[in-house]
Parts: C-alpha cells; sequence; structure tokens
C-alpha cells in the first residue's frame, strides 16, 4: 500500500467518524495481533484507548485494559483447571492512581494497593517497597514501576522527594538491584499457582540505551513475554533532528509461581571483556588485528602491529605471533589495503 491510499484512507475515516479516526484505525491496524486462535490476550497488546479507570493525567499511568487482560487470563487458567476462583485477590504494591483497582472491580474480584505516596488514590499509602513487608497474600501481583528518573513521582507528582523512591535512585545500576529485590519480594508473597506480572519498558536517557526487560532477574517460570504499543506519549508531538529509534513499546514479563518452596530464579550480571587484554575462543587474529588497527586511527605500519599486539596473551601463546599477523594480513588482502612503506589500511574509514 502506497502514501496515497493510506492518505486517502485517513481522509475518509476522519471524515466518517471525526477526532476519533485515528484511534479506530489503530484498533483495526492492531486487531490481528491482539486477537488471535479465539484468544482475546495473545503476546502482543495494544490498547489505543485507555479505558475507564485510574487517571490518565498521572504520567506514566497503565490502561487498566492491560490489568485487566491478564487478570481475566489467569482466571480462566484457574477455572479451567478447576481450582476456586472465589477468594482471587489483585495487589498492585505501586498502584499510582488506581488503575488496578478499576480492572480488580470490572471483574468483582478483590484488590489491595499499596504506594509509597503517603495519600494515593486507592489504599494503603506509606507503604515502602524497599522496607515494608507484604503483608498481603495474592493470585495476581501487578508491578509497573518507575521506569528509572524518566518520570520522577515524590516531590513531582505527589509530596517532597521521598529517599527510597525509585524514581530517584542514584543511576540506573542502582535502580535496577532495588528493583530486582523487590521483585524478588514480591514473588514470595504470591499464593501457590499465583502470577507476576511486571510491566517495564526501555529506556533512553542522555544518549544512553537501557533495556527494564534484559536487565530483570527472572523468577519462577517465566510464562510469557507480551509486547505492548505504547500511544499518545508525551514525546509524540516532538520532532528531533538526531537519528535514533523512537521507543514505542513496553514489555509484561508474567512469572508463575508452580512450586511453593522450591523458587527458580535466574541472575543477570553485566561485565565487560577488554580485548586489547584479554583472549577468547571466539576472538581470532583477523579480529584482533582489524580491531588494533580501528583503536589508532585504521592505518598502521606492520611493526606498529608487532609492537601494539607483544604483550596480548594470543602473541604471548605463539612464539611466531609476528608470522602470524603477517600471514593474516595476506589472508585478508581485501581487509587490509597496502600503502607501501609498510602501511596497511582498512577499506573503510574509522570514525
Amino acid at each position: 500500500m502506497n502514501d496515497i491510499d493510506l492518505s486517502r484512507a485517513a481522509e475518509l475515516l476522519q471524515r466518517e467518524f471525526g477526532e476519533r479516526w485515528r484511534t479506530i484505525a489503530q484498533m483495526l491496524g492492531t486487531e490481528d495481533l491482539r486477537r488471535r486462535v479465539g484468544k482475546e490476550l495473545t503476546s502482543f497488546l495494544a490498547f489505543p484507548e485507555r479505558g475507564d479507570g485510574g487517571d490518565n493525567k498521572w504520567r506514566g499511568n497503565c490502561s487498566p485494559e492491560v490489568i485487566l487482560s491478564v487478570a481475566q487470563y489467569i482466571l480462566d487458567c484457574k477455572k479451567y483447571y478447576g481450582k476456586d476462583v472465589k477468594s482471587f485477590t489483585l495487589l498492585d504494591p505501586m498502584s499510582g492512581s488506581g488503575s488496578s483497582k478499576a480492572a480488580a472491580d470490572k471483574l468483582g474480584i478483590r484488590s489491595i494497593l499499596y504506594d509509597l505516596n503517603p495519600s494515593p488514590a486507592h489504599g494503603q499509602g506509606n507503604w515502602n517497597a524497599l522496607k515494608n513487608d507484604v503483608e498481603d497474600s495474592a493470585d495476581l501481583i501487578f508491578l509497573h514501576p518507575p521506569y528509572h528518573d524518566i518520570i520522577k513521582y515524590s516531590g513531582y507528582m505527589w509530596g517532597s522527594p521521598h529517599p527510597d523512591d525509585l524514581s530517584r535512585c542514584e543511576n540506573y545500576k542502582d535502580f535496577m538491584e532495588k528493583l530486582n529485590f523487590v521483585v524478588k519480594k514480591l514473588f514470595m508473597a504470591l499464593r501457590k499457582d499465583g502470577r507476576l506480572a511486571v510491566l517495564v519498558g526501555d529506556i533512553r536517557s542522555q544518549g544512553h540505551f537501557y533495556s527494564m526487560q534484559r536487565d530483570l532477574n527472572s523468577i519462577g517460570k517465566l510464562e510469557a513475554t507480551i509486547t505492548k504499543a505504547q500511544f499518545n506519549c508525551v514525546s509524540d508531538g516532538r520532532t528531533y533532528k538526531k537519528p535514533f529509534i523512537p521507543i514505542v513499546t513496553e514489555y509484561l514479563l508474567l512469572y508463575h509461581k508452580e512450586d511453593v518452596m522450591m523458587v527458580f530464579f535466574t541472575n543477570k550480571h553485566m561485565g565487560s571483556f577488554d580485548i586489547s587484554k584479554g583472549d577468547s575462543p571466539i576472538l581470532t587474529w583477523h579480529h584482533l588485528i582489524r580491531m588494533t588497527m580501528e583503536s589508532v586511527g585504521g592505518k598502521a605500519k606492520l611493526s606498529d602491529l608487532y609492537d601494539l599486539l607483544e604483550e596480548h596473551p594470543k602473541a604471548k601463546n605463539n612464539k611466531h605471533f609476528r608470522e602470524r599477523i603477517r600471514a593474516t594480513i595476506y589472508e585478508h588482502q581485501d581487509q587490509y589495503e597496502s600503502c607501501g612503506s609498510g602501511y596497511y589500511q582498512l577499506p573503510y574509514q574509522v570514525a
């Protein structure tokens, strides 16, 4: 479909439905992904219309439709396997404007809401996720944490700055360490056969990209990873000259507590590997020489390569390392262009 067809379709929808045309188009465009094989919940969530409940003016708020979809799925699972749902309980430990209560009320289930805000819209205030115990138990715990410091809550959305507000962590590493601690604490509060749903997003801040989904520790059985489309973001109306990939999705991770006493988990650690000082089975001489040349601007004398790599573990383990360097350059002549006088350069400019 070309741009002319899309423009004409947009005009027709706008003429027929007025201001609601864009939402209708978004619903139509995501329909085939949102519903498959007769299921209302798939691995893709999209709610162009936020739905009723909570406060859409509360920055970073979650659509109650997201919570409703997940809760309905878990209720359906319990009913299918013949389990009692009369005492089904939804707990939201960072309840914000109260979207979880709206979803629970719609399903006719019990909801328990906590928030660090001393005067939340609903539920218990002054609940500190880092210091307070989870006194209640639940079949579904829905956690929608701050996305690091993208939106600061204490001192901005409510009250004064709080030292244990996750949106005011010193840095991203500190934020993820605290969030992973909170996730473990919440998992312990699940009832047997309960689920922990964690809605997280990717972050781009000051030239750095962070993935909460990647850095979140896994606990229990990962039952699903659901991609959720974002609509009506504050940044949607802005334009940027610098090339980058806009973030238009979030991720809902669903963890299942199958066993009461045995908890399976995965800790994720970030590290670094210094190519100039370390060896690895995946590091070839060709890779090492090319990266060494890139580190000095893309051009080097053969004798300079000898000096630069003499102390590298690969050279230490090969008494004929000079011959190996020469042979590697000869074997990849299309990658190392001779400039005469013993100089070689890469066939591309090094940034």
